[in-house]
């Protein structure tokens, strides 16, 4: 049990809206579980925050949920209470809570101000947020780990979609900064998905249409298909774990070969 006696917490946790269908946030959570941590679960989304702790709980583990809003400073503050209210201490902060919503697909003329500004506060803000105030019970705990969600936009971007990778490009330096200024007793990595198949990416498409524009996308990465929200998990549970304990201040691209491929097709 590789988690053993360790809390964690997990923000953007709660599983997705197609039924509970996958997410990275919830795999994580279930995955960190499943190895002995007790799990607290941050989402927005209360009806499938608590099923993400409906699964944790069904597999024997301990998992409460706690709703937040990532870019309200009192949230964040009371979530992190509560974690010390209920389990006392606090070793793995998981930020994956993100947006996409609004009109995002624009280049840096033509995106609303409105919107470069929330997505700014949640993807980006969000993980400071979190990170700013959970630090100093991590450190009451005797150390841990930070582990951010980015992305590969951030090393790879496409035409027309611009504050995305902004923020994650932002976050794989915040990472840098707080694996440098809390070593030795934190250590902090990021870890930055290609494209993963997660519930919410689907939108009303027919399960026809989902396997045709899975299989379309698949064409694009050298291993021939996309990634699962539990290949996310397993690295996320390497970086947890002392299995990764000289690993700090690393951005791991895990797109199964995408960011380094010249052509579509292979």
């Amino acid at each position: 049990m590789r988690m053993q006696n360790k809390v964690a917490l997990v923000t953007g946790a709660a599983l997705g809206y197609k039924s509970g269908g996958p997410s990275i946030g919830s795999e994580i959570a279930i995955k960190l579980a499943s190895e002995g941590a007790k799990i607290v679960v941050v989402d927005i989304l209360e009806q499938m925050g608590q099923k993400t702790v409906e699964v944790i709980r069904k597999k024997n583990g301990t998992a409460i949920f706690i709703k937040a809003n990532v870019s309200q400073t009192k949230d964040v503050k009371n979530a992190i209470e509560i974690t010390e209210e209920e389990f006392g201490n606090l070793h793995c902060l998981v930020n994956c809570a993100a947006s996409y919503e609004g009109d995002i697909f624009k280049n840096v003329a033509e995106i609303p101000e409105e919107d470069w500004i929330r997505i700014l506060d949640i993807n980006l803000n969000g993980y400071f947020r979190f990170a700013k105030y959970a630090i100093p019970l991590i450190l009451k705990s005797g150390g841990g780990t930070i582990i951010n969600i980015s992305s590969a936009a951030a090393f790879r971007v496409l035409k027309n979609f611009s504050i995305y990778p902004v923020t994650k490009a932002a976050i794989n330096s915040l990472t840098r900064t707080i694996a440098l200024d809390f070593a030795p007793h934190i250590r902090a990595n990021t870890i930055c998905p290609g494209f993963v198949r997660i519930a919410n990416s689907e939108g009303n498409r027919s399960p026809e249409e989902i396997e045709d524009w899975i299989g379309k996308i698949s064409k694009s990465y050298p291993l021939k298909r996309v990634c699962t929200v539990e290949e996310i998990a397993n690295v996320a549970l390497f970086l947890a774990s002392s299995e990764s304990s000289y690993i700090n201040g690393e951005c791991i691209i895990v797109d199964g070969g995408r960011n380094i491929s010249d052509t579509h097709e292979f």
